[in-house]
């Protein structure tokens, strides 16, 4: 790693900007976290860079997390889509799979998202390749003048061209994608066999659609981002994390827009697996609570379980992500009342802008921030990180309008306050048993891992919710997205449909097709700019009973030199997440999947501690359960290794807060983690 240099990893979120900077040649690593500036996300990168005060021109690498992706399909910002399909299926993004949404099974006045095309820009071509891939109708000689002429006038600014079994063959897909380029200059065309050449018509449509959709949004974002940090002498190359953990060039994120949809939440899975490496820790759950939203995932073995069946408000994806189960309840989230005066705390979020109340920024409704600045959980009398002071007073007038929205007076905010924090607490308690109880684990065998500027305020009282008996929060809990963001390999991600019955199919046809996906890889990787060296590849292989939709991913190991292994694993999988197995049915083989790693220099940050002089700042009443304690606010800065200390208790330091409810103990280890221990059996 060269020295006298910066590596920055920059975390964009709903509320705030967090990031983070280390220097190799002393080691110093600096942060800041400034609001996010919606709508306009590359400014709030520039006001963080800004605040670090570094020289510019000394970044060697800067990875950046953005929301870009997510935000365009919640408010449906994303370009005018045109689609050109085969004769007969413009439809198919419509029909789906004729199923209801989860959570609209049982509503009687539900009604489907449209799509994200209108039906008069679903075009048809006549053209058809068979489920073996042989070509029924090549599309030669068609005129695509006619479908350019209708797009143009509609004025579209992508296009999705969709063919049906092109996971087989995909030269007609191809041909009518260099058609449409010629014809449409300027206008991105994403072919549905090229950036996902997997078997199922309605989940590759609506990928290819989701991707042709956001590509405009987040080429002119990448544009305008790169441009603004060349101007201020930013030389380094800019990476961009995917939703599989890993981080991307900004050519490839301009190509595979749909990558980019966990971008800034999967760096605190990654952060998350470096502190549990530094504390010892093989299974967590990451607890991950920023302003705007929560974002929780499973961690078995210092592993991320992968998803490739995905979905983003009405629209299937598709496209591997880590899976993590987001809800919206953040610190931003609004408290409001019900017609029936029952509380309802979220989905929706005062944001950065105008915020909760008591940023004095333009908000008026009161939002968890409020609520726990109420109860004394916040400091009033000190500023927060980025300078900010929060306003006790206007925090109680938006809690007493609420009041008396529902038939309290001023004297119940406190109980209001408390009432809305534990109904947050059930919501993300629900999300927590989401990725662990849902998948078959028992959350109680897992260290909750609590991060974000919001998180480490509510980790312990969700702990208590799920009787979890250990919680951790990890060093610089408000930019552990960016640290995990510095972490990131570059990765891509294989798919090649092989399909065959185990035992059945020739052994060497399987083993040369993942030789050939393995030479494509390298290649890539190689054009990203990464030696054979520091290359890595981990194979899988999606396999089912025959006559079952569901597969199951099964490692590949290059040891494996016939069906038996395979299959052996095979069976141990499906009984571990089904509870049985049956030995004498046919397994199949439906896919093969690689992931393949760019290895970058992983930076070695040891967190500061401090002498353990000093520690108590101050004392200030705050409310448990109804009852207020004369509570000891640390400062966590001067914490040294193996200081002790129980709750009631509040730890403050740069960009976080962390409250320790009653019967918790909290030791800090030598990584700088406070590991957080229930005393209730105690």
């Amino acid at each position: 790693m060269k020295t006298g240099t910066h590596i920055v990893g920059i975390d964009v979120g709903g509320t705030f900007t967090d990031i983070l900077c280390y220097n190799a040649a002393n080691h110093v690593v600096l942060s800041a976290k400034v609001p996010s500036v919606p709508g306009n996300q590359w400014r709030g990168v520039l006001e963080a860079l800004h605040a670090l005060g570094i020289d510019l021109g000394s970044i060697i690498a800067f990875v950046h997390g953005t929301t870009i992706a997510t935000n365009t399909v919640l408010e449906q910002k994303g370009a005018k889509t045109g689609l050109l399909t085969t004769e007969g299926f413009r439809d198919v993004i419509e029909i789906g799979l004729t199923r209801r949404l989860v959570g609209g099974l049982f509503d009687i006045k539900f009604v489907r998202q449209a799509p994200l095309i209108d039906r008069s820009l679903r075009l048809e071509a006549p053209e058809r390749v068979a489920a073996d891939g042989s070509v029924l109708r090549d599309i030669n000689g068609f005129d695509y003048s006619a479908v350019a002429k209708s797009l143009k006038d509609a004025d579209v600014g992508a296009v999705a061209i969709c063919f049906v079994n092109s996971y087989k063959n995909a030269s007609n897909e191809v041909k009518a994608g260099e058609a449409l380029r010629k014809l449409l200059p300027g206008v991105p065309v994403t072919e549905s066999a090229v950036l996902l050449p997997e078997k199922g018509e309605f989940g590759r449509f609506s990928t290819c659609v989701l991707n042709a959709y956001l590509t405009p949004r987040i080429v002119d974002y990448l544009k305008t981002l790169t441009a603004a940090l060349a101007d201020r002498g930013v030389k380094a190359p800019v990476s961009i994390m995917t939703s599989n953990g890993g981080a991307m060039t900004l050519e490839r994120a301009a190509a595979t827009a749909v990558s980019t949809f966990l971008s800034g939440p999967v760096g605190g899975v990654n952060g998350t697996i470096r502190i549990c490496e530094m504390t010892d820790t093989a299974n967590c759950i990451t607890f991950d609570m920023g302003g705007t939203s929560t974002d929780v995932a499973l961690i078995h073995n210092r592993m991320a379980r992968t998803s490739h069946d995905n979905q983003h408000e009405a629209f299937p994806l598709a496209w591997p992500q880590l899976d993590i189960h987001t809800i919206g309840a953040g610190g931003g989230s609004i408290i409001s009342a019900q017609p029936d005066g029952t509380l309802e705390v979220g989905p929706q979020s005062a944001g950065a802008i105008p915020g909760p109340a008591c940023y004095l920024r333009g908000g008026k409704l009161p939002t968890i921030s409020d609520a726990n600045l109420i109860l004394g959980r916040l400091p009033s009398e000190r500023a927060i990180s980025g300078g900010l002071k929060l306003s006790i007073d206007a925090a109680r007038e938006a809690m007493a309008k609420l009041a008396a929205q529902i038939g309290r007076g001023k004297e119940d905010v406190q109980e209001l306050a408390e009432s809305a924090l534990r109904i947050a607490v059930a919501k993300m308690a629900g999300a927590v048993r989401e990725v662990s109880v849902h998948r078959g684990h028992d959350p109680r065998d897992f260290v909750l891992f609590g991060f974000g500027g919001a998180g480490p305020m509510h980790l312990l009282p969700v702990a208590d919710e799920l009787f979890v008996p250990r919680a951790m929060i990890p060093p610089m809990p408000g930019h552990l997205s960016a640290f995990g963001q510095m972490l990131a390999d570059h990765r891509r991600d294989y798919v090649a449909v092989w399909e065959g019955a185990a035992n059945v199919a020739k052994f060497s046809d399987l083993e040369k097709r993942i030789a050939e996906l393995r030479v494509q890889a390298a290649s890539q990787l190689k054009e990203d700019g990464f030696a054979e060296t520091r290359q890595r590849f981990s194979f899988s292989i999606d396999m089912r009973y025959a006559g079952q939709s569901f597969t199951l991913s099964i490692p590949w190991q290059d040891t494996n030199k016939s069906w038996e292994p395979l299959i052996a694993a095979f069976l141990a999988r499906h009984e571990e997440t089904f509870g049985y197995a049956d030995a004498t049915n046919t397994v199949q083989v439906t896919a093969i999947r690689l992931v393949a790693l760019g290895l970058v220099d992983k930076i070695d940050i040891a967190f500061p501690l401090g002498e353990g002089k000093d520690v108590v700042v101050e004392k200030r009443p705050v409310w448990f359960d109804g009852e207020v304690h004369d509570c000891k606010v640390y400062d966590r800065t001067k914490m040294n290794a193996g200081y002790i200390f129980e709750g009631p208790a509040i730890v403050e330091e740069p960009g976080c807060t962390s409250v320790i409810p009653p019967k918790w103990r909290v030791t800090v280890l030598p990584s700088s983690a406070l590991d957080c221990i229930s005393q209730r059996g105690a």
